[in-house]
């Protein structure tokens, strides 16, 4: 083989190589979703056999990601059973310490911060007293209150939440 046929040989093993390449980029780049005989439904990057006949395709944009909730299936569930909220007021020692803790345990909370004489009331009236205490936590209409990490990880074990992050 002379010199020209094996700079042509080699531009040629390039441009399959660059061909073969993009084909299977091209390929990772499809979403296919199709029903097989018995009901089930399929999601696969590699196309379905060929007797289905209903496929939907969906094309991925580059670097197009399928969203899923960033929550585990249990925290979910948990914090549906078991919603959690968190009763704090400016002047108060333990409501960084308690928020911290269930932002590092992971749980979904909602929390109000006690400002007015009326959100005071209904605090108390949670834990059945005349006056509220923060912080107070409620795991399922279930109060709690002041901070004790073991009787928060302990409510929120029997409600079903995670352990840890």
């Amino acid at each position: 083989m002379n010199l020209p046929e094996s700079s042509m040989m080699k531009k040629l093993l390039a441009a399959l190589l660059a061909t073969t390449l993009f084909c299977g980029i091209a390929q990772a780049d499809s979403l296919f979703r199709w029903t097989d005989e018995n009901g089930r439904v399929h999601y696969s990057d590699a196309p379905p056999p060929p007797d289905i006949r209903k496929v939907e395709e969906r094309m991925l944009k580059k670097g197009s990601q399928i969203e899923t909730d960033k929550q585990s299936y249990a925290t979910r569930k948990a914090s549906e059973a078991f919603p959690v909220s968190l009763y704090t007021a400016e002047k108060c020692p333990a409501c960084e310490p308690a928020r911290k803790y269930l932002s590092t345990r992971g749980i979904p909370f909602s929390e109000t911060k006690i400002t007015t004489q009326e959100q005071a009331t209904e605090a108390a009236k949670l834990i059945g007293e005349k006056e509220a205490a923060v912080p107070l936590l409620v795991v399922g209409g279930k109060p709690y209150k002041g901070y004790s990490e073991s009787e928060w990880a302990s409510a929120l074990d029997v409600a079903g939440y995670p352990k840890g992050k």
